[in-house]
């Protein structure tokens, strides 16, 4: 039985090894990103960023080189730096199919390019710009409105204009206008208690609200493809879609 349980336990770490290992062709992709996080490189780091960069909400998103090396430490703090810098190719990364590779469950994405296309951590730089931000969010809104913890999602489609908000501990809130209003008008229609679904480790995920019959959704794309639009509307009576409508634009 000694033996027996020492050779299972052989088979077991060979097993997982070789299971969890980074298949050799993502390799080119991942070691110049480890590399140069190694070396704190700015400039080389800027280089392997797919723009824009997007951003948590209300930050902006980065739209350049330059704007990322200004705002590198809003990205990256000192803990994700080393996190990055001293992964492991082999047991911290992971390939993602088409979504692309991504290290420790999704904290970082990098697509078939190279590129680096997602970051899922948000430092305590940001966290304050976000404060910020938030409190001259409020100060724009209808009053029936300005009250939540946080902003989520600020849409325009073709004819609507949406907002999700988290009035606290998850509880989501949908707001919609008219496109031709502002958003100090009152709006159209507001409804509470919206689930979130995540679909997979990428971080794309969608909202729904119920008001009797209808389901509103909201689906967002954080890992998509060149032509992904940043997420899209549907509008349901029981199973039957009345409305579909691409987002054209992000606040």
């Amino acid at each position: 039985m000694k033996y027996l349980s020492q050779i299972l336990l052989c088979l077991s770490l060979l097993f997982t090894s070789s299971t969890f290992a980074l298949e050799q062709k993502y390799h080119e992709f991942v070691l110049p990103v480890i590399t140069a996080f190694a070396a704190h490189d700015k400039s080389t780091i800027a280089a392997l960023i797919s723009y824009p960069l997007k951003r948590q909400y209300p930050i902006p998103d980065i739209k350049n080189e330059a704007e990322f090396i200004n705002r590198f430490d809003e990205v990256f703090d000192d803990e994700l730096v080393a996190v990055i810098a001293s992964s492991n190719i082999d047991t911290d990364w992971e390939g993602g199919g088409w979504r692309g590779t991504m290290l420790n469950n999704g904290v970082m994405w990098i697509d078939a390019d190279g590129k680096i296309i997602g970051i899922n951590h948000q430092t305590a730089k940001e966290q304050v710009f976000a404060k910020r931000l938030i409190e001259q969010d409020k100060q724009s809104l209808h009053s029936s409105v300005n009250n939540f913890e946080k902003p989520v999602l600020d849409w325009k489609t073709a004819n609507y204009h949406i907002r999700v908000d988290d009035l606290g501990d998850h509880n989501y809130r949908y707001a919609v206008w008219g496109i031709n209003k502002k958003p100090s008008d009152k709006p159209d229609m507001v409804l509470i208690n919206g689930d979130i679904t995540f679909e997979g480790s990428g971080g794309n995920h969608h909202y729904t609200f119920k008001n009797g019959r209808y389901s509103y959704i909201l689906h967002v794309i954080i890992i998509g493809c060149d032509t992904s639009p940043p997420g899209w509307l549907e509008v349901y009576k029981d199973d039957e879609r009345l409305l579909f409508e691409d987002v054209i634009s992000t606040l």
